[in-house]
């Protein structure tokens, strides 16, 4: 049996032999090829070019033609694919609209809430403000000024001091009225200050415009901090604009002057709108001047005597 085994190897051995003497010249010839093509890739000659554009031409019409039968595979493969990524964002248009009902839920339920409580505490109601919205004709912005020029003025209702927004939120107010024109005076002028809140816990302070794209925050009462992502909006403080416009986000939390991205682009002003917004100081300060006048007018007509 074990002479039997021992032939049947020496049987097989010279059986495969054969067969790996018929496969080394293909494999050697394959290798040559091989080898040629890598390095015929290498040389950057015109009729090696030429060649290669002659074989990518006629292979173009044979991949076409193979391409054909697949077309209809590939289109199915895009198709559900598409699918599956609408059928994600499905699920998380369903997931914000829940939060969003929550959220106006809870906002309802505060909101009544606070008209219970300015009820109680017979609370001044706030002015309903008017606006128009106007097209910008004219940029003034440059080194040393930031303004633009609306088409609205006089005509149109519009007083200096009026605030100036657009979609963003707050983006200055009106300095010089017009007839049919007025300008606006852009937060980040040089000349701009408007008071603001800043963060969670409304730290008081000035946005201040110094002829850059971000402003800076002054006057921050000692002791209080502010960070980046902080919420900056308008406080109200002196009458000048009405309280909760936002204007952007602390985006450098310097401790000396932080800076402020606006939200607004204000180098991209197309339409704004025109806030009717009165300040309250100013019926007191006409009524001071009217009693004033009349003094003196009771005073003129004293000396003058009957």
């Amino acid at each position: 049996m074990t002479r039997l085994k021992e032939g049947h190897l020496i049987f097989r051995r010279g059986d495969d032999a054969p067969a790996g003497r018929r496969l080394r010249p293909v494999l050697l010839l394959l290798i040559f090829v091989s080898a040629a093509l890598m390095l015929l890739s290498r040389f950057d000659h015109s009729i090696l070019g030429d060649v290669r554009w002659q074989v990518a031409s006629w292979m173009t019409p044979v991949i076409k033609t193979a391409m054909v039968p697949v077309e209809p595979l590939r289109e199915i493969g895009r198709t559900i694919s598409r699918q599956a990524d609408l059928q994600d964002e499905v699920e998380r248009l369903k997931k914000e609209n829940q939060k969003l009902e929550s959220w106006q839920w809870r906002a309802r339920q505060l909101e009544a809430k606070l008209s219970a409580l300015e009820a109680f505490a017979k609370v001044v109601p706030e002015q309903k403000l008017d606006f128009i919205t106007s097209r910008v004709i004219a940029d003034s912005g440059g080194a040393f000024v930031h303004n633009v020029t609306i088409d609205a003025g006089r005509n149109h209702k519009v007083k200096s001091g009026y605030p100036v927004i657009n979609d963003d939120g707050l983006i200055g107010r009106v300095v010089d009225v017009g007839p049919t024109a007025a300008r606006v005076l852009l937060a980040t002028d040089l000349n701009s200050r408007i008071p603001v809140v800043v963060g969670p816990h409304a730290v008081k302070a000035i946005l201040a415009g110094d002829n850059s794209a971000n402003p800076r925050l002054i006057y921050i009462p000692d002791g209080e901090k502010v960070s980046s992502g902080d919420d900056v909006s308008s406080s109200g403080t002196g009458g000048l604009f009405p309280a909760g416009l936002r204007l952007g986000t602390v985006t450098d939390d310097n401790a000396e002057a932080p800076r402020v991205a606006l939200r607004a682009n204000l180098d991209r002003l197309t339409y704004v709108g025109v806030l009717f917004y009165n300040d309250p100081s100013a019926d007191m300060t006409d009524d001071l001047l009217s009693r004033k006048a009349a003094m003196e007018v009771k005073h003129s007509d004293e000396r003058a005597g009957p």
